[in-house]
């Protein structure tokens, strides 16, 4: 294996000089302009109000909700768990810059849990041996031909790499052929474990789908029976392991994100078989959830990629549900819109193409679609009986639900008029009914805790500022939004940051802190960034940091980078006076510490006392006096 040699300082601030951040994030999440910095979703945990801001002139990130934050080499460090090397490569080819081979060569700098990795390569090897049966065996004939028969040419078969799953136990013997621990077979869940403690192969005559996690891993499987026996089940999936979590896995999405991050569309298909069918016919946004419904977890990945979704499910009553739920699911989100395919003849994807030509099937996704309303109008007349009287009415009422959320006029009068016709109803009378509807959204939309309120706009979220030595907020300073909200930091670690901010930016400051005797921070952190700003400061003519993305580079510690994100947070107005800066050196290196010392006597003295021990609270309450007299003196 060849050793990566170090990248060169030089060539790392080349590359981050050159490069936009925004383009860098651009593809993982969508940012909108809102006052000097672009928010959007964040990547890291899942939420409805755009917590993640970037700041394009200072080129870092930060979110005000779970706290990440960096550069543009912290973002892919955080994103793809990559290393820094890994990072700079990544982002050098936004900059123009061609990186030698010899910087990245080292693959164990990964850092992957062990078994992960090892559960990984075991499902690549048991990938790579189906895929082998199903083309190069005589085992695999009937497979291939059934695959075959279903339209999909080697080509496609190859790109999914599917495969097929003998009788026999080919896989357990393959691997006990390879002396492979025996406890990490039994934890992969490739295999049934029966009662004598031996492992069998879980997938027997069956075509197998690969299914990949984003960055391409298989991470399971799906398999289709060949045989006529309805005792077995049609598909057999895999069980969730370390590797799976069906609620967050997209078939295919490996394949499919580039071209839903490129037209800001996406395609749910309900079977495998569409996904591998429409992505052959050159539909390659499309993916499919890991059984019939959608889950919020997935619409999340999604709306992190794609403005619009489309959902074509099957026509029979359980794949109306799913898609009744994905709309639901869609339109609790937030962030994207979403409409339904129909393909014709109450036919499937698949099916479709196979009777079809690629060009009806493409016309068909993109004229053959159905807004959420007119779908839900539809979908509300299932199993009622529309002739009774307290059905039909129970309907309407129902209907005019739905219609009350469209916010156009015109489409409104549209979907009242058809159900005017439809019923023969009168206008004027659903009129009446709908507008206490309408009143009722109205309120919804303007009261910002409305939990119905789903479709508001971005609204840039307030950082949490620090307060003052005296315990109360800093004058003219934004109240934080009520949630998400970060993590609680302490009175003293707000004050600790307030500080630090104010030393990288102001060099009298720098220097007044520094040459505070004793001075510490308390928080070891905070502490350990002042010693790096130390170094950083000596290498750059002792000059203020106002390069904070070049500082984090030098730091490179994501715990340490998180921080140094928050600190653009402050408005200038908070380093207007210097007097401040005195009280904060105070209330950090001596009243916190002594308010701590206090409060920590208070609880001795309290459980001496239940202790009945005199002796000690006698000495306890000498402490607390003297440093109760402390605090007076300092006030």
């Amino acid at each position: 294996m060849t050793i990566a040699t170090r990248i060169p300082e030089q060539l790392v601030e080349e590359i981050r000089q050159r490069v936009n951040i925004v383009d860098v994030i651009s593809p993982y999440v969508q940012l909108k302009k809102q006052g000097r910095n672009l928010f959007g979703l964040c990547p890291f945990h899942d939420e409805r109000t755009p917590s993640f801001s970037v700041n394009e002139d200072k080129q870092i990130y930060h979110c005000f909700s779970c706290g990440r934050g960096g550069n543009v080499f912290s973002f892919i460090m955080d994103i793809d768990n990559a290393t820094f090397p890994q990072a700079v490569a990544k982002v050098a080819p936004f900059a123009g810059v061609d990186l030698d081979a010899s910087y990245t060569s080292d693959e164990a700098t990964e850092v992957v849990d062990p078994q992960i990795k090892a559960l990984r390569e075991l499902y690549a090897d048991a990938t790579k041996l189906y895929h082998h049966l199903l083309v190069n065996t005589e085992a695999g004939e009937g497979a291939l031909d059934y695959l075959h028969n279903r339209g999909l040419d080697d080509g496609t078969i190859d790109a999914f790499m599917l495969g097929f799953a003998p009788e026999n136990d080919v896989l357990i013997n393959y691997f006990q052929e390879q002396q492979v621990d025996y406890q990490l077979l039994r934890s992969s869940e490739l295999f049934i474990e029966w009662d004598d403690g031996t492992l069998h192969d879980r997938f027997t005559n069956r075509v197998l789908f690969t299914i990949r996690d984003s960055a391409s891993h298989p991470i399971a499987f799906s398999g289709r029976r060949l045989s006529n026996d309805d005792t077995q089940a049609k598909y057999m999936n895999s069980p969730e392991s370390p590797l799976f979590n069906k609620s967050q896995e997209l078939f295919n999405l490996d394949l499919a994100k580039g071209a839903i991050r490129k037209q800001k569309h996406a395609v749910v298909f309900e079977g495998f078989m569409d996904v591998i069918a429409a992505f052959q016919a050159g539909v390659q946004n499309g993916v499919a959830s890991m059984g019939t419904s959608l889950t919020p977890e997935q619409v999340q990945v999604l709306s992190r990629m794609a403005d619009n979704v489309s959902i074509s499910y099957d026509s029979d009553a359980a794949g109306q549900k799913a898609t009744k739920r994905a709309l639901d699911l869609v339109a609790q989100n937030g962030h994207i819109t979403a409409n339904v395919i129909h393909i014709p003849d109450n036919q499937d994807p698949d099916e479709f193409l196979r009777a079809n030509d690629v060009s009806a099937f493409l016309n068909v996704l993109s004229h053959n679609t159905e807004d959420p309303v007119a779908f839900n109008i539809r979908y509300l007349k299932t199993d009622r009986n529309l002739n009774n009287q307290t059905e039909l009415f129970a309907y309407v009422s129902d209907v005019l639900g739905v219609i009350a959320t469209v916010s156009e006029p015109v489409m409104r009068e549209t979907y009242l008029r058809e159900i005017s016709d439809e019923f023969n109803i009168g206008m004027e009378a659903l009129q009446d009914q709908l507008r206490p509807l309408l009143l009722q959204q109205q309120a919804n939309r303007s009261n910002p805790r409305s939990t119905n309120n789903r479709q508001s706009g971005y609204r840039r979220p307030e950082p949490n500022y620090p307060v003052a030595p005296n315990g109360d907020w800093q004058a003219n300073a934004p109240a934080p939004i009520p949630a998400p909200t970060p993590r609680t930091i302490s009175r003293v670690e707000k004050a600790e940051r307030m500080l630090l901010a104010w030393m990288l930016r102001d060099n009298d400051v720098w220097l007044q802190v520094t040459g505070t005797p004793d001075f510490t921070f308390v928080d070891v952190p905070y502490e350990t960034l002042l010693m790096l700003a130390t170094g950083y400061r000596e290498t750059h003519g002792n000059e203020p940091i106002v390069d904070m993305a070049g500082f984090m580079d030098f730091v490179q510690k994501p715990e340490l980078t998180r921080i140094l994100a928050t600190l653009d947070d402050f408005d200038d107005e908070l380093f207007a006076d210097r007097s401040q800066v005195g009280m904060y050196i105070q209330f950090i290196s001596h009243d916190a510490p002594l308010s701590d010392r206090i409060n920590r006597l208070q609880r001795q003295i309290k459980e001496a006392n239940q202790m009945h021990n005199d002796a000690l609270v006698a000495q306890l309450s000498v402490e607390y006096m003297a440093a109760l007299r402390e605090q007076q003196t300092h006030k």
